[in-house]
């Protein structure tokens, strides 16, 4: 980041949560949207009117008219308490990794690697934490109105009373293997893009970008990344609501699959190769602006924090 090098880990850490929280306040109606896009079996599209969802504009007024203005942010508990361990977790990591990293002259000199590097390992860290909060907010998503669980803490409790362990790590390998070069990704392709900017508008690298600026490499850096891990994200969530299947009976056909090749190989087979892209237009624009909102909160939380 920006000021790496003089930022504490308290200050770091505080600024990560604090971005969490407001960016997925900010964004939890774009994730409703599209976790029940990526959950739907049948096409999203104008055509096929037995379909539940079929556009961002015929969803939003669906879930408005059958459910209300809140279910919008079905699953915020869980999600904003997962955004705020994520965010402590995921840059402290980043900023102890990428300075103990900056002690050998390898990553000393190439900046791009090290950043992957460091995001890939503090995303892994803080997803591993986090995903037993991510599988109940995905049921809590797609369950039906006064069926499943009546909150996040009755969800992890009833996960793990009858799925155990494994019923709290649905959807880990996915996860795992996203999370690399999606955490890598978006924090090389920002610190490049912030790199183009500087030598665009000759900033110096000791000066701060512009708020405008780093919005726009955040969201840059969000949708690069989105599109290469996309159908691992899919996966993961169909795999996350396995066994759910008696609180899901108004959303069309359950898909099933037993892990995570089994899940992408059936969804190719019945739902073509474009199914492994379902809900991409609502998670583009959830990744952009998250993106965008994610770095330009924290570089400027940081720097009121320093000062």
């Amino acid at each position: 980041m920006d000021r790496d090098k003089n930022d504490t880990s308290s200050n770091t850490g505080i600024a990560g949560g604090f971005a969490g929280c407001i960016t997925r306040f900010i964004c939890q109606p774009l994730d409703v949207l599209k976790i029940r896009f990526q959950l739907q079996v049948e096409p999203l599209s104008e055509d096929h009117m037995t379909s539940k969802y079929r556009t961002i504009v015929q969803s939003t007024r669906l879930v408005y008219k059958e459910e209300g203005l809140r279910a919008f942010w079905k699953g915020h508990n869980p999600a904003q308490v997962l955004s705020i361990i994520y965010g402590v977790s995921q840059f402290s990591s980043y900023e102890h990794t990428n300075l103990f990293l900056r002690q050998f002259e390898p990553f000393e000199q190439h900046q791009n690697a090290r950043n992957f590097f460091c995001g890939a390992l503090s995303g892994t860290v803080a997803t591993v934490i986090t995903l037993p909060l991510d599988v109940v907010r995905t049921r809590l998503i797609s369950q039906d109105p006064n069926r499943g669980y009546k909150n996040s803490m009755q969800g992890l409790r009833m996960i793990y009373r009858h799925e155990g362990v494994k019923g709290m790590y649905r959807g880990l390998s996915p996860s795992v293997l996203q999370i690399a070069p999606l955490t890598g990704g978006q924090f090389m392709f920002y610190n490049i893009f912030g790199s183009m900017f500087r030598q665009y508008f000759n900033i110096a690298s000791t000066e701060t970008l512009p708020a405008v600026e780093l919005f726009i490499c955040g969201g840059l850096a969000g949708i690069c990344t989105k599109l290469l891990v996309y159908p691992l994200d899919l996966a993961k969530k169909r795999l996350q609501i396995q066994g759910f299947a008696k609180s899901r009976q108004t959303f069309g056909r359950h898909f099933v699959c037993d892990n995570m090749f089994n899940c992408m190989y059936n969804i190719v087979k019945q739902e073509g190769f474009w199914g492994l892209y379902k809900g991409l237009y609502p998670a583009l624009l959830k990744a952009c602006f998250m993106s965008a909102f994610y770095f330009a909160i924290y570089d400027e939380m940081v720097w009121i924090l320093n000062h």
